[in-house]
């Protein structure tokens, strides 16, 4: 079965924003260099969500798993990316497009902010 994974940003209207998202999905991809790891925004930003599950489309891709990177639940995962998903779903019949839950709250993050703090002379 072909496969791929989308990392989902938000997007930005900074561009140096959208380049830090961009260099995350190029961290991954290097380090999982047997998956077909691929980034997309879901707003302001290009490539969009709807855009890249349409070249995965074209590439015959079977099934996708979307990743967002987002620290929390908010408009964009309760609302405008389900109705996205729905309709590319309805558009794709013959993919199966999984969503993982977002980044939330996790050990691995808080290891970052105490990192941060290491940082800053304070832990």
């Amino acid at each position: 079965m072909k496969q791929a994974v989308i990392l989902l940003g938000h997007g930005s209207i900074r561009e140096e924003a959208n380049v830090e998202v961009r260099n995350m999905w190029r961290m991954l991809a290097e380090q999982l260099p047997e998956m077909d790891i691929r980034g997309s925004f879901v707003e302001v930003a290009e490539p969009t969500l709807e855009q890249t599950i349409g070249q995965l489309a074209a590439e015959h891709v079977e099934r996708i798993v979307i990743v967002p990177m987002f620290l929390t639940r908010g408009n964009h995962l309760s609302n405008g990316i389900p109705r996205i998903l729905e309709a590319m779903r309805q558009q794709y019949s013959h993919m199966q497009i999984d969503l993982t839950r977002h980044l939330g709250v996790d050990p691995l993050l808080a290891e970052i902010i105490k990192n941060r703090l290491r940082e800053a002379g304070l832990a």
